[in-house]
């Protein structure tokens, strides 16, 4: 969305090149935990079937079929996409890819945090790809979490984000 113009509840400044920085309020419902760039590994699972796919377990998004299979030596899924988280908070993550999955995609997340044996899975969907134009390289993307396979993953995750000085950076 474009900016519309000043209005006087949006305190804004005057940044380089004459453009507008406008400070924008937290929408976000839950703390969010930022990681060091390129160093949380995910892995992405698209679930999303084509409609009246009948390819029991196997997805196909733009020609690139993925699988159930698995990669015995890493433990993670054949066909998941590998990338690296930005942040995560108990409803949604940040994270980048290197191609964009479409806005709506079923996926399941796998978060690789610092000292955990397991990932810790979510199910979401992909809420927001940012612009190619304005952000050039492996894709991000944002997904907002609608479960999480067991409890035990849920209550990983809640204990990771309120353990935050103990393997993650503040």
């Amino acid at each position: 969305m474009r900016y519309p113009g000043p209005r006087n509840d949006r305190p804004e400044t005057t940044g380089a090149h004459g453009m507008v920085t406008v400070d924008a309020p937290n929408r976000r419902s839950d703390d969010r935990f930022r990681f060091s760039p390129a160093y949380t590994r995910v892995v992405v699972i698209p679930s999303t079937p084509p409609s009246g796919s009948a390819a029991g377990g196997v997805v196909v998004i733009d020609g690139l079929e993925l699988g159930p299979e698995f990669d015995i030596d890493l433990g993670t899924p054949k066909g998941g996409l590998e990338g690296h988280g930005y942040d995560v908070s108990m409803t949604g993550m940040r994270f980048e890819l290197d191609e964009a999955l479409p806005v709506g995609s079923e996926v399941t997340v796998q978060l690789y945090a610092p000292a955990e044996r397991e990932p810790i899975s979510m199910r979401g969907t992909v809420v927001r790809v940012f612009s190619a134009d304005d952000d050039p390289g492996p894709r991000r993307m944002g997904v907002q979490f609608t479960g999480f396979p067991t409890p035990k993953d849920r209550e990983r995750l809640a204990n990771r984000i309120n353990a935050r000085a103990c393997c993650w950076p503040k």
